[in-house]
């Protein structure tokens, strides 16, 4: 039985269709009429239900075919113009260091060294929600995003409360929502720098801050927008846009994932390093 939903488990010539991305989104939501979302008791709009996002997200960047498993893609990247991360030159060398590490198809390859974090079972904001495969439930005070992989969930609380100490660091961060009109408005703090936004490398360090807006635009369609600030890797804050679809609980199935799984320990058996991660702080 997959694990996942089918469509995560594509596997694609090299002549395969360009997945869409940040610019496919953009022009389609020019295209949609005003809409009114449906609201709770509280007057607040109604967001529960499943939600699934691209299929893909490889690399956050326009890309090409890389192999079976990882199609060509549009960009994710909504600003700055042109799709790409506003690395600092440091970072960007670490990043095509970590990516020529990888044995993954790209010119100029050496030996595999590094593995995507996600192969541990770790997730983190942002990349847990544009990977999506989620419910969101909306209960007084709160909103709760139960994600379909790996057992993982956050609580959302929507009030003033001050995030939790800096020095504290979690994989999803400490999340903070409110409501701006029709748009639920999450600002996150304390994630840990030791994942990826992407399978390839792309990064941010534990001083990253990530704003997410959550627009339901269409009776089955979320406009999600997500501001990625950390003046530690970028010159810039930078932006994803990408649409949220409407699924079926039916077609959500309960994905388990497990610190210790065999999958984690012959990678580490194989010699592959951890992502290094920013300022000398090595994984575990």
């Amino acid at each position: 039985m997959l694990a996942t939903p089918a469509s995560a488990q594509g596997l694609y010539a090299r002549d395969a269709k360009k997945q869409p991305g940040s610019p496919t989104w953009l022009r389609e939501l020019a295209t949609l009429p005003a809409f009114t979302p449906p609201r709770l008791a509280d007057g607040t709009p109604d967001l529960q239900g499943w939600w699934t996002g691209p299929n893909g997200g490889d690399d956050i960047e326009e890309h090409d075919y890389v192999d079976i498993s990882s199609p060509p893609e549009e960009t994710y990247i909504s600003d700055p113009p042109g799709g790409r991360v506003p690395y600092q030159p440091w970072a960007l060398a670490l990043r095509n260091e970590i990516r020529a590490g990888l044995a993954r198809g790209w010119p100029g390859e050496k030996t595999r060294l590094y593995t995507d974090p996600q192969t541990f079972c770790l997730y983190s904001v942002p990349r847990a929600t544009t990977r999506g495969g989620f419910e969101f439930i909306q209960v007084p005070g709160s909103v709760v995003m139960a994600f379909n992989f790996a057992h993982y969930f956050r609580v959302i609380p929507l009030s003033t409360t001050p995030h939790v100490a800096p020095t504290v660091k979690q994989w999803m961060g400490n999340s903070r929502g409110h409501w701006e009109g029709n748009t639920l408005v999450v600002d996150v703090t304390g994630v840990t720098g030791k994942n990826w936004l992407d399978q390839v490398g792309n990064f941010f360090s534990d001083n990253v801050r990530v704003v997410e807006r959550f627009t339901l635009v269409a009776a089955n369609t979320i406009d999600y927008e997500v501001t990625i600030e950390d003046p530690t890797v970028y010159t810039r804050p930078w932006k994803m846009r990408l649409p949220l679809r409407r699924g079926r609980s039916e077609e959500n199935w309960e994905n388990a994932c497990y610190e210790g799984n065999h999958d984690a320990l012959n990678a580490r058996a194989l010699g592959f390093k951890w992502f290094p991660g920013v300022a000398g702080r090595g994984g575990p």
